[in-house]
């Protein structure tokens, strides 16, 4: 492994494979992310490339393709000998010599060489396995998308990347589907006529090269399983870089956000992949009829502020905070945020709060009344998230809207994030019922 990388950073890996294998791809990271091209990481990676490769093989799988007899297709030919001919039907082709009629020409069927069927049934379920794979990869990504798209809206010159990164992820998979299918029809047209796929490999199997190279593409294709030891190994080594952990951090300390909810008797609705793996929102409903959205890498500008409640102060600014949880019905909308940090440094932990409360900051739809003057609603706390030691959360500033929540992968204790939860969690419940808020 990298000895520039953490040491927690493998357990940390396996935790949100053993969610999604979606949680390890780069999503809306910068395309050098974990090694990647294009915005893909090394699972989906892989089954992009065993889709480029296959439909590159498949002219030279058809064109090396041995050519066998069946037996049936063929043609029946008239014959002066005997060899392997059967006796002609046709009174023409008898002579009567001594009052016995004496056959002079025989029948012989000769059956047509027809392409290996058995070889052209494997390759199309290679073919259709792959097809599936991409089909179900892009429904799933379809939808996340739309939701993405939805949250992290902005007319920023960041938006608006984010927003062809988001796209160009669908178009990458959609032009592999199409290759796979033009592959699909070259095959069944070799067949001829009505060709079934079979997923028991020919026997005995082709020689020709082009053949030996989808016997090795079809393991990665038909038992991915086989694959994951090496794609952890490539994810752990180089070409990944350090600047790859804290997203794969922020994520992890999503799901340990969600999970502590859970913990604390709140339930999830709905996917919790997707807004994980490029943004969105989870819904959360919990105890006395409480609710709370968490909404997970949301870009809160003057685009979104009608969808998320929370816009900026600065009409032309735009911020967007790791998590965001807000509660409450409309009117009384409250936030909190966090922000997830691979930083120690008490300076910038405290620059996080800064930056969502102070000016211009974060601002609410939904406005405050003081005294009978309406005022900016800012988000009640503005914390950071980081690896640091210690089980107990520490405050920034006396009254707590600022400070650091410990959650350091290495280490299972998880206290101090389900105390700064419980905070939200009594708020939440104490909106429901209509009792003073303030002082969450």
């Amino acid at each position: 492994m990298n000895p520039n990388l953490p040491a927690w950073l493998p357990s940390l890996v396996e935790e949100l494979r053993a969610v999604s294998s979606d949680l390890l791809e780069p999503g809306l990271a910068k395309p050098v992310a974990l090694g990647a091209r294009g915005g893909h990481g090394p699972l989906l990676r892989s089954l992009l490339s065993s889709a480029d490769a296959f439909a590159a093989l498949t002219p030279r799988l058809l064109a090396e393709l041995d050519m066998t007899e069946d037996g049936v297709s063929g043609d029946w030919c008239v014959v002066r000998v005997p060899r392997q001919a059967r006796h002609s039907t046709a009174p023409q082709d008898y002579a009567i010599q001594n009052g016995r009629a004496i056959p002079t020409r025989w029948l012989r069927f000769d059956p047509e060489a027809r392409p290996d069927s058995s070889a052209l049934r494997w390759a199309l379920h290679v073919c259709t396995r792959l097809q599936n794979e991409l089909l179900t990869h892009t429904a799933r990504l379809e939808a996340q998308l739309q939701e993405a798209l939805l949250t992290r809206a902005g007319e920023s010159e960041w938006a608006i990347q984010d927003a062809q990164v988001l796209r160009g992820l669908a178009d990458g998979v959609q032009e592999r589907i199409v290759a796979i299918r033009q592959a699909e029809m070259d095959i069944r047209a070799k067949g001829g006529g009505r060709l079934t796929s079979s997923d028991r490999a020919p026997w005995p199997y082709p020689k020709q090269p082009a053949w030996s190279t989808l016997k090795r593409l079809a393991r990665s294709v038909l038992r991915p399983e086989t694959m994951l030891g090496t794609v952890l190994r490539d994810l752990l080594s180089e070409p990944i870089a350090v600047a790859d952990v804290p997203f794969l951090y922020q994520r992890w300390c999503g799901l340990q956000l969600v999970r502590s909810f859970e913990r604390l008797g709140w339930v999830r609705h709905g996917d919790l992949t997707g807004p994980l793996f490029l943004g969105g929102r989870i819904e959360m409903s919990g105890p006395a009829g409480a609710s709370v959205t968490v909404w997970i890498e949301p870009r809160v500008s003057s685009e979104t502020m009608l969808v998320t409640g929370w816009g900026c102060a600065s009409p032309r600014q735009e911020l967007t905070p790791d998590f965001l949880i807000t509660c409450g019905s409309a009117g009384m909308r409250d936030a909190f945020v966090l922000d997830a940090t691979m930083s120690k440094s008490d300076e910038l932990l405290r620059a996080k709060s800064r930056r969502y409360r102070n000016d211009p900051g974060i601002i609410g739809v939904d406005t405050l009344l003081v005294a009978g003057v309406p005022v900016a609603r800012r988000p009640l706390r503005a914390w950071a998230i980081a690896p640091l030691g210690g089980t107990h959360c520490q405050l920034g500033d006396p009254e707590g809207r600022s400070g650091s929540v410990p959650l350091h992968p290495g280490r299972a204790n998880l206290q101090a994030l389900d105390a700064w939860l419980t905070d939200v969690s009594l708020h939440a419940q104490r909106q429901m019922i209509g009792a003073p808020t303030s002082g969450a």
